[in-house]
């Protein structure tokens, strides 16, 4: 199966097959830095205006990630957007390379809107060092 072929993935090929989405960020290398994960955001559903956000977001779009309030790794938008929450265990290795001053970040990758539930998709990466 060719790998190339299956990006940009969709957020069914990730919940059912996430270790081939990590094989396929791998083995494509889509984006710019060093390649750590790829995840569904938590809380995407909770941001304002989901339906206006689902129609804006675009494959390959740089996002930010900086530490909030409760000590998570939130995912911003260049305007200040907030896009939801890393999940815990997606978090530990972008938080420890974080606290050693290298610069976190993720691309979209994919979305779903179903039910008003907005549903978001993104890679991680850091800067190489």
């Amino acid at each position: 199966m060719r790998k190339k072929s299956l990006y940009p993935i969709t957020m069914k090929l990730l919940a059912d097959r996430k270790s081939l989405a990590y094989e396929i960020f791998r083995s494509v290398k889509p984006n710019k830095g060093v390649f750590i994960g790829v995840c569904e955001l938590e809380g995407s559903f909770l941001c304002d205006n989901p339906e206006h956000l689902y129609n804006t977001l675009t494959v390959g779009e740089r996002l930010s990630v900086e530490l909030d309030e409760t000590d998570r790794l939130a995912v911003k938008r260049a305007d200040g957007t907030n896009l939801g929450i890393l999940p815990f265990m997606d978090s530990v290795l972008p938080k420890m390379i974080l606290s050693r001053g290298i610069n976190i970040f993720c691309y979209f990758e994919a979305k779903e809107f179903e039910s008003d539930m907005l549903s978001i998709a993104v890679s991680i990466y850091c800067d190489e060092y």
